[in-house]
């Protein structure tokens, strides 16, 4: 009897495939990417594989970047400056933050927008960097994250901060 019930146990924590990939999106609308059914009804998300080569029996599928651009959806928002955030100038340093979930896949990178204008020079992988001196006013803050090939795949909403004299 032990023994059934512990293979029953077994039987149902394995999950259908080791190469299944779920999306789970939860209430606040962030996103999340497992290999474990995240609820009983969910079912695996479809990635095409790396090359047309199917894989065998207790073999791994690879996945391209291109494949898991087209699959994924990113969730990019920008976490430093907080909305409505007040800075002074010479006081608080201007950092920005960023969070993409389900993650910055390889080969991906962001691009901060300060007030429309990219701040860095290229693409970065970095979530946070140092935001240069913004003037005096209302500004906004917004993150974009590009596939290898530069294309846009994700845009947080812009956050407004406040910079003041000190």
């Amino acid at each position: 009897m032990k023994f059934g019930l512990f293979a029953l146990l077994f039987v149902l924590s394995v999950p259908a495939s080791a190469d299944d990939i779920y999306r789970d999106v939860a209430p606040d609308g962030s996103v999340r990417y497992t290999d474990r059914p995240p609820h009983k009804r969910a079912k695996p998300i479809q990635l095409p594989p790396l090359s047309g080569v199917t894989p065998g029996k207790g073999q791994r599928t690879f996945y391209t970047a291109e494949a898991l651009r087209v699959a994924a959806r990113f969730a990019v928002s920008v976490e430093s400056p907080t909305p409505g955030q007040v800075l002074r100038t010479g006081v608080d340093r201007a950092v920005a933050a960023a969070s993409v979930m389900p993650g910055l896949v390889a080969g991906f990178r962001l691009i901060y927008l300060l007030d429309g204008r990219a701040i860095t020079d290229q693409a970065v992988e970095e979530m946070s960097v140092l935001l240069p001196a913004p003037g005096i006013g209302e500004h906004h803050l917004s993150v974009v994250v590009v596939d290898p090939a530069g294309r846009e795949v994700a845009r947080s909403a812009e956050t407004p901060f406040i910079v003041s004299a000190p």
